[in-house]
């Protein structure tokens, strides 16, 4: 009956070997700039080599202001295509498949990990964990956190990946979006359902028009809000 676990299937352009995946989480192991060394490219190797179809690395910041973690993965400059390249030669090497989840934190995210800013989301309302002030951010900011997103994902295609998977759980940026709790905006990017959702289908939108429609777009959606 568990046949079809060990069958190979096609998303897009990928092909995956079997139906096993290793979901993002957290590792703490990429380097202080946000670069990938050989400590977190074997972390993800051994997973490979251990029979994983398809790996997804931990979230991975689209801005300098989306972070908020010290060790935190990073993909919103073309300098970080070149170690996170070596990144997925190793995982193909392997045999496996690998796609690098995008992340902003905004209102879930800290001061102290952004210079000491304020962290921003789609409404002045501090996040229940963090408990800081929110900056709540203008249109113009919001089309130009779409456009992070879109650029972020070219760079993660530049550099080998197999997929792009887009957070949209745990309490992050596009989930705030999304929310009735967090999202009290009334320009278009809040109030309805589908003004609500404005900011994830732009992105969507963004990244096939930049990538193309085979490159594989993962939506991590958390529904228990």
């Amino acid at each position: 009956m568990f046949d079809a676990l060990f069958q190979p299937i096609r998303i897009g352009q990928m092909e995956i070997k079997n139906r096993f995946v290793m979901p993002a989480m957290g590792t703490n192991l990429a380097n202080h700039d946000g670069t990938a060394g050989e400590a977190l490219i074997e972390y993800y190797a051994r997973r490979a080599r251990g029979g994983f179809g398809l790996i997804i690395t931990e979230c991975t910041a689209v801005s300098p202001d989306g972070t908020s973690l010290y060790n935190e993965t990073c993909m919103y400059d073309d300098r970080f295509i070149e170690s996170y390249r070596r990144l997925t030669d190793r995982i193909h090497q392997e045999g496996g498949k690998i796609a690098m989840q995008l992340v902003h934190h905004g209102r879930q995210g800290g001061s102290a990990y952004i210079g000491g800013k304020m962290v921003s989301g789609p409404s002045a309302i501090p996040c229940p964990l963090m408990q800081e002030p929110v900056h709540e951010m203008t249109t113009e900011e919001v089309y130009a956190e779409i456009d992070h997103f879109v650029q972020a994902a070219v760079r993660v295609k530049k550099a080998g990946f197999d997929a792009v998977e887009l957070h949209v759980a745990s309490g992050y940026l596009i989930e705030q979006f999304l929310s009735q709790h967090s999202n009290k905006r009334t320009d278009e990017f809040g109030g309805t359902l589908h003004n609500r959702m404005r900011f994830l289908m732009e992105i969507i939108r963004g990244i096939q028009r930049c990538c193309g429609n085979g490159f594989p777009i993962i939506v991590r959606l958390c529904i228990n809000e």
